[in-house]
């Protein structure tokens, strides 16, 4: 019998060796096949990346240009995937060299040249080269890997094998053996597995060993009906209780009665929601006094298909703020372990009101910046991580503080008492702020976050706790609205600009429930003829009390609030119906009208809105323009990559709006194809400047935004011309259409309807 367990022992290991032995042939093979589709990956968005800028270079290397230059190298080493740029010319009085380091090693180049002049007396006049990570470097390493592998698990497949057939003829030994003994002979004991010493009714495993053997944590094993199966002996310790005392009792039975229903709810939700459940409650101990602790529970399987609930209990009374006075679980914050908000309320009531007449004190809002997008992305646990985290690489910033506090979400505020307390404040929340500065590390994704910090001072600015605190959020408020990141004192004038913001959301809100977003049409010329042929639809909001309002006062409030969605969906039904009216007042129905979508719109469920409406107005797809700007790419998620293909997929062409500003958007041209390319309005007013050196650069800047267009077969339209000068400037250099006030300002429908 020991040699047909140690048989079997070993067959279980061999086969458990040769599993991983394939597992790992698998993954070194898989890690061939990425690495090389990668590279190719790479390698052609690195060539196409050099042909699209390449003639723009060129322009500017003739023109010795090398301010615009450095702005085009600047911006192809932005991309990610450059690690090293050259640029030089054949005379040898350009050498231009960007890198992040000074090793070579491991990057493979691209060579293109810089070809300049008029065609058929073109003439190569410089060069660029394109350093990337070469990924086929660590091709070898996975190869010796694979063969390794594939050895090994011969080798224990050929053991595997002849271990099987030496275990059939032994097992049919010992049959044998035993038929001849008699029945029930020969066979190990039945035991029961072995239970912990009063442990009660239920016989289980104890999986938690390490857990319910530890003096500190207070652990409990607890059945679906809510028994104490099991406690750990710091649970035991720090309770006061005996084990036979409390093996099978309610856990409910040792919480102070407010949390006996509160638990019972939690522990029901964590069953059917299969979610680990965290908080604060009152535990009662042996010798009758009740602690503040903080509990998490998780369900738990074990192996005979039972389920258990795994709850940990951590005593929170020692938790202190700088004042010394206990944090009772009242008021902390369970993820943090900082004062909760209304912890902080209190506290800060009893500092501003205790102040001396020589002290102030100064409050900190922190707020981070989108971090709904961190959970919508990486999902409510790694913000959770991130927030963690946070707090642990700002703790040397929140120690010198005299409260700290986590609001709810992700806000947190800080309070400075002194009569140092606007430099303290200062420094404080420059640490806070430096705190962002690297990524976060949750498991295997590097996530970034930022901050906006307002610092409100009392009595400066508020006589009371409550307006210290909102006038903060007003500042943070303020300083997320200019982009976030950074930080930012209140301000007297905040206050207005608050109340404007009321003003103008409730504007929009009104516009939206009655109907009120329309379309101001603009027209889209031919430079060389000069006929209409087609529209853009810009957004206005018409009040009936203030009359026609600009974009520009609500457009950023209808992004941040999400309130555009609702307000564009009014917008695209009423362009639709106006250019049905602009093509039977002109009797073509190849007009067509373009429409802008920020990143909050392109959703597949906005592409679906868009379909059915173009369907309903009997309007082809292909008559439709979608102006998207580089902030479109900078999302870089699923659901906007998903809508801009359904929109190609649907037949609507793409145009990507305000191009050419600093060539920012080059390497975004090389992932996303676009049908057309809007040049910036400054570069197009740019050509007729007052001084000559700004307009001959703007010219250039058009002629290599031009053969960029060329290069990925996109048409182009010029925006802002104002004048004849500028429109011929721009059909000289090779721009087919024009769009500005020279043609027509954005016009209500009917008197579009005029010009076509």
């Amino acid at each position: 019998m020991i040699r047909l367990r140690f048989q079997k022992d070993l067959l279980i290991a061999l086969s458990g060796a040769c599993l991983a032995s394939l597992a790992l042939l698998t993954v070194s093979l898989y890690s061939l096949w990425t690495i090389q589709t990668d590279h190719v990956r790479v390698s052609r968005h690195v060539a196409q990346l050099a042909e699209i800028s390449a003639p723009g270079l060129a322009a500017s290397l003739a023109a010795a240009d090398y301010a615009t230059i450095e702005k085009i190298a600047a911006a192809i080493k932005n991309a990610p995937e450059i690690e090293k740029l050259e640029i030089r010319n054949e005379t040898g009085t350009l050498d231009l060299m960007l890198q992040d380091g000074s090793n070579d090693a491991g990057l493979a180049s691209l060579t293109r040249p810089l070809v300049a002049g008029p065609d058929g007396g073109a003439r190569q006049i410089g060069r660029i080269r394109i350093y990337f990570p070469d990924r086929t470097a660590s091709h070898a390493g996975f190869w010796w890997i694979s063969l390794a592998a594939a050895m090994a698990a011969g080798t224990l497949l050929w053991g595997i094998w002849r271990l099987r057939r030496a275990l059939k003829r032994d097992i049919a030994h010992g049959n044998h053996l035993r038929d001849a003994k008699g029945p029930g002979r020969g066979r190990g004991d039945n035991r029961s597995p072995q239970r912990r010493d009063g442990a009660g009714q239920d016989d289980i495993p104890a999986p938690f060993g390490h857990l319910f053997d530890s003096e500190t944590h207070m652990a409990s094993l607890v059945s679906e009906e809510g028994h104490l199966v099991d406690v750990s002996k710091g649970w035991l310790t720090q309770s006061g209780y005996r084990r036979e005392a409390v093996v099978g009792v309610k856990i409910t039975e040792f919480l102070a009665d407010p949390d006996r229903e509160m638990i019972r709810k939690r522990l029901s939700d964590m069953r059917t929601e299969q979610r680990p459940q965290k908080g604060t409650l009152r535990f009662r101990r042996a010798d009758g006094s009740v602690s503040d602790v903080w509990f998490s529970a998780t369900a738990v399987f074990m192996p005979d298909g039972k389920a258990y609930t795994l709850s940990v209990i951590q005593d929170i009374s020692e938790l202190t703020g700088k004042s010394g006075k206990p944090i009772t679980a009242e008021f902390s914050d369970y993820l943090t372990g900082l004062v909760n908000r209304v912890g902080f309320e209190k506290m800060l009531a009893d500092l501003v009101a205790g102040a001396a007449p020589e002290n102030r004190i100064a409050c900190l809002i922190v707020d981070l910046d989108r971090f709904k997008a961190v959970n919508d992305h990486h999902g409510y646990a790694a913000g959770e991580e991130i927030l963690r985290a946070y707090v642990k690489r700002a703790a040397r910033a929140l120690q010198t503080a005299s409260l700290s506090a986590r609001l709810g979400g992700d806000e947190f505020a800080v309070a400075v008492a002194g009569a140092d307390a606007p430099s303290t404040a200062g420094s404080i929340a420059r640490a806070l702020h430096a705190a962002t500065a690297e990524p976060f590390q949750i498991g295997a994704a590097a996530i970034s976050v930022t901050v906006s910090i307002g610092i409100a001072f009392s009595p400066d600015d508020a006589a009371d706790s409550e307006d210290l605190i909102r006038f903060a959020a007003i500042a943070a408020t303020s300083r997320k609205a200019e982009g976030g990141n950074g930080i930012r004192n209140f301000e007297p004038q905040m206050l207005a600009s608050r109340k404007r913001r009321r003003e103008t959301e409730a504007d929009i809100l009104r516009g939206i429930e009655e109907n009120l977003f329309e379309p101001n049409f603009q027209p889209i010329t031919c430079l060389k003829s000069g006929q209409i042929i087609g529209f853009e639809a810009l957004m206005r909001l018409n009040h009936p009390e203030k009359g026609l309002i600009p974009p520009a006062e609500f457009i950023a409030i209808a992004e941040e609030t999400k309130w555009i969605d609702r307000a564009g969906r009014q917008l695209f039904t009423k362009s639709l119906s106006g250019l049905g009216a602009l093509s039977r007042a002109r009797g073509d129905d190849r007009l067509h009208i373009a429409v802008n979508l920020s990143p909050v719109q392109l959703t597949p469920q906005k592409v679906a809105f868009m379909a059915d409406e173009l369907e309903a107005h009997g309007i082809d797809a292909g008559r439709l323009t979608v102006e998207i700007t580089e902030a479109v790419f900078m999302e870089d998620n699923r659901r906007v990559s998903d809508s801009l293909r359904m929109l190609k997929e649907m037949g609507c062409r793409i145009a990507l709006d305000d191009f050419g500003t600093g060539y920012s958007s080059l390497s975004y041209l090389t992932r996303f194809h676009v049908d057309t390319i809007k040049i910036d309005q400054t570069f197009t007013k740019g050509l007729t400047h007052s001084d000559a050196v700004l307009a001959a650069r703007s010219r250039r800047l058009i002629e290599g935004i031009v053969a960029i267009a060329r290069n990925m077969d996109c048409t182009m339209v010029a925006e802002g011309v104002e004048d004849a000068l500028q429109a011929e400037q721009v059909r000289a250099i090779g721009v087919a259409y024009g769009q500005g006030y020279l043609f027509a300002p954005p016009l209500p429908l009917e008197e579009a309807l005029k010009h076509v």
